[in-house]
Protein backbone atom coordinates (compact mmCIF):
# COMPACT_ATOMS: atom_id res chain seq x y z
CA UNK A 1 0.00 0.00 0.00
CA UNK A 2 1.23 3.14 -1.17
CA UNK A 3 1.36 6.23 1.14
CA UNK A 4 0.91 10.08 -0.44
CA UNK A 5 2.27 12.18 2.02
CA UNK A 6 2.93 15.82 2.60
CA UNK A 7 5.84 16.45 5.08
CA UNK A 8 7.87 19.93 5.79
CA UNK A 9 11.27 19.45 7.37
CA UNK A 10 12.92 22.44 9.25
CA UNK A 11 16.25 23.34 9.56
CA UNK A 12 17.80 26.32 11.94
CA UNK A 13 21.70 27.25 11.61
CA UNK A 14 23.85 30.18 10.77
CA UNK A 15 25.02 31.35 8.29
CA UNK A 16 21.73 31.74 6.07
CA UNK A 17 23.92 30.04 2.69
CA UNK A 18 25.24 27.06 4.47
CA UNK A 19 21.54 26.28 6.28
CA UNK A 20 19.82 26.23 2.95
CA UNK A 21 22.66 24.53 1.07
CA UNK A 22 22.18 22.12 4.12
CA UNK A 23 19.00 21.15 3.64
CA UNK A 24 19.06 20.90 0.32
CA UNK A 25 21.93 18.35 0.59
CA UNK A 26 19.78 16.41 3.45
CA UNK A 27 16.79 15.90 1.13
CA UNK A 28 19.28 14.70 -1.60
CA UNK A 29 20.25 12.01 0.56
CA UNK A 30 16.63 11.47 1.80
CA UNK A 31 15.94 11.23 -2.46
CA UNK A 32 18.43 7.52 -2.28
CA UNK A 33 15.61 5.86 -0.01
CA UNK A 34 12.55 7.82 -0.93
CA UNK A 35 10.30 8.77 -3.66
CA UNK A 36 9.87 12.27 -3.08
CA UNK A 37 8.23 13.41 -5.92
CA UNK A 38 7.72 17.36 -5.05
CA UNK A 39 10.07 19.88 -3.15
CA UNK A 40 9.20 23.42 -2.55
CA UNK A 41 12.06 25.34 -0.58
CA UNK A 42 11.51 28.69 1.45
CA UNK A 43 14.26 31.47 1.96
CA UNK A 44 16.41 31.18 5.07
CA UNK A 45 14.71 34.29 7.40
CA UNK A 46 16.97 35.85 10.16
CA UNK A 47 15.43 34.35 13.97
CA UNK A 48 18.01 36.06 16.21
CA UNK A 49 21.62 35.28 15.62
CA UNK A 50 20.34 31.87 13.48
CA UNK A 51 18.70 31.47 10.53
CA UNK A 52 15.71 29.45 9.70
CA UNK A 53 14.15 27.39 6.78
CA UNK A 54 12.20 24.91 5.80
CA UNK A 55 11.01 22.79 2.69
CA UNK A 56 7.45 21.09 1.78
CA UNK A 57 7.90 17.58 0.40
CA UNK A 58 5.65 15.31 -1.01
CA UNK A 59 6.66 11.68 -0.28
CA UNK A 60 5.25 8.50 -1.38
CA UNK A 61 6.24 5.92 1.52
CA UNK A 62 5.95 2.03 0.48
CA UNK A 63 4.58 1.14 3.49
CA UNK A 64 3.92 3.03 6.99
CA UNK A 65 7.06 1.07 8.81
CA UNK A 66 9.04 2.98 5.96
CA UNK A 67 6.77 6.37 7.03
CA UNK A 68 7.56 6.07 11.18
CA UNK A 69 11.47 5.61 9.81
CA UNK A 70 11.48 9.27 7.75
CA UNK A 71 9.69 10.38 11.00
CA UNK A 72 12.14 9.24 13.20
CA UNK A 73 15.27 10.20 11.30
CA UNK A 74 13.99 13.18 9.76
CA UNK A 75 11.93 14.44 12.95
CA UNK A 76 9.67 16.43 9.97
CA UNK A 77 7.78 19.35 11.82
CA UNK A 78 4.38 18.49 9.99
CA UNK A 79 2.87 15.49 8.67
CA UNK A 80 -0.10 15.10 6.63
CA UNK A 81 -1.35 11.84 4.93
CA UNK A 82 -3.48 12.57 1.61
CA UNK A 83 -4.03 9.44 0.64
CA UNK A 84 -5.02 6.86 0.83
CA UNK A 85 -8.20 8.25 2.76
CA UNK A 86 -8.65 5.05 4.57
CA UNK A 87 -6.26 2.39 5.62
CA UNK A 88 -6.61 -0.70 6.53
CA UNK A 89 -4.07 -3.41 8.56
CA UNK A 90 -3.53 -6.65 9.54
CA UNK A 91 -3.44 -6.90 13.19
CA UNK A 92 0.18 -8.43 12.90
CA UNK A 93 1.17 -5.52 10.75
CA UNK A 94 -0.60 -2.90 13.47
CA UNK A 95 1.02 -4.98 16.17
CA UNK A 96 4.66 -4.76 14.74
CA UNK A 97 4.31 -1.27 13.30
CA UNK A 98 3.06 -0.36 17.13
CA UNK A 99 6.44 -2.27 18.39
CA UNK A 100 8.52 -0.34 16.33
CA UNK A 101 6.94 2.96 17.25
CA UNK A 102 6.97 1.68 20.85
CA UNK A 103 10.99 0.53 20.54
CA UNK A 104 11.80 3.85 19.20
CA UNK A 105 10.33 6.00 21.60
CA UNK A 106 11.84 3.84 24.52
CA UNK A 107 15.17 4.64 22.95
CA UNK A 108 15.06 8.17 22.91
CA UNK A 109 13.27 8.47 26.26
CA UNK A 110 16.95 6.53 27.14
CA UNK A 111 18.77 8.73 25.26
CA UNK A 112 16.60 12.04 26.92
CA UNK A 113 17.53 10.09 30.57
CA UNK A 114 21.22 9.74 29.81
CA UNK A 115 21.98 13.18 28.19
CA UNK A 116 20.21 14.76 31.70
CA UNK A 117 22.17 12.26 33.76
CA UNK A 118 25.48 14.09 31.83
CA UNK A 119 24.05 17.92 32.36
CA UNK A 120 23.30 16.79 36.23
CA UNK A 121 26.96 14.91 36.33
CA UNK A 122 28.29 18.21 34.55
CA UNK A 123 26.72 21.31 36.31
CA UNK A 124 28.16 19.34 39.13
CA UNK A 125 31.39 19.46 38.02
CA UNK A 126 30.99 23.07 37.31
CA UNK A 127 30.03 24.16 40.40
CA UNK A 128 32.05 22.60 42.00
CA UNK A 129 35.28 24.03 40.50
CA UNK A 130 33.38 27.62 40.48
CA UNK A 131 33.09 26.79 44.33
CA UNK A 132 36.69 26.13 44.63
CA UNK A 133 38.21 28.66 42.55
CA UNK A 134 36.33 31.53 45.05
CA UNK A 135 37.82 29.30 47.97
CA UNK A 136 40.87 30.19 46.08
CA UNK A 137 40.34 33.77 45.38
CA UNK A 138 39.23 34.54 48.69
CA UNK A 139 42.52 33.45 50.72
CA UNK A 140 42.74 37.15 50.46
CA UNK A 141 39.61 39.62 51.05
CA UNK A 142 37.89 40.43 47.60
CA UNK A 143 34.46 41.68 46.14
CA UNK A 144 32.82 40.18 43.62
CA UNK A 145 33.72 42.60 41.28
CA UNK A 146 37.53 42.39 41.80
CA UNK A 147 37.05 38.14 41.38
CA UNK A 148 34.77 38.66 38.23
CA UNK A 149 37.83 39.24 36.06
CA UNK A 150 39.34 36.06 36.83
CA UNK A 151 36.40 33.82 36.74
CA UNK A 152 34.73 34.93 33.49
CA UNK A 153 31.21 36.11 35.10
CA UNK A 154 29.93 39.19 35.73
CA UNK A 155 30.14 40.62 39.29
CA UNK A 156 26.34 39.99 40.00
CA UNK A 157 26.89 36.46 38.85
CA UNK A 158 29.64 36.19 41.22
CA UNK A 159 28.39 37.87 44.05
CA UNK A 160 25.17 35.64 43.86
CA UNK A 161 27.38 31.96 43.80
CA UNK A 162 29.76 34.02 46.78
CA UNK A 163 26.26 34.41 48.60
CA UNK A 164 25.61 30.88 48.50
CA UNK A 165 28.83 30.19 49.51
CA UNK A 166 28.64 32.23 52.49
CA UNK A 167 25.04 30.42 53.22
CA UNK A 168 26.88 26.93 53.31
CA UNK A 169 29.54 28.55 55.70
CA UNK A 170 32.01 27.98 53.13
CA UNK A 171 33.40 30.96 52.80
CA UNK A 172 32.59 34.57 55.10
CA UNK A 173 31.57 38.34 54.03
CA UNK A 174 32.45 41.19 55.82
CA UNK A 175 31.70 44.81 54.13
CA UNK A 176 31.26 43.56 50.76
CA UNK A 177 34.80 41.07 50.79
CA UNK A 178 34.33 37.89 50.73
CA UNK A 179 37.20 35.73 52.73
CA UNK A 180 37.94 31.60 53.26
CA UNK A 181 37.27 30.67 56.51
Amino acid sequence: MEIHTRAILEMLGAPKEYIEKTLKEYIQKLKKDLKITKEEYEEAKPQGKMFSTFAELEIKFTNPNQMLDFCFEALPSSMEILAPEEMNFKSNDMSDFLNDLQSRLHEADMVVKSVRAQNKVLDNNATAVLQNFIKFLCKEPKTSEEMSPYIGLSSKDVKAFADKLVEKGVIQEQNGKYTAK
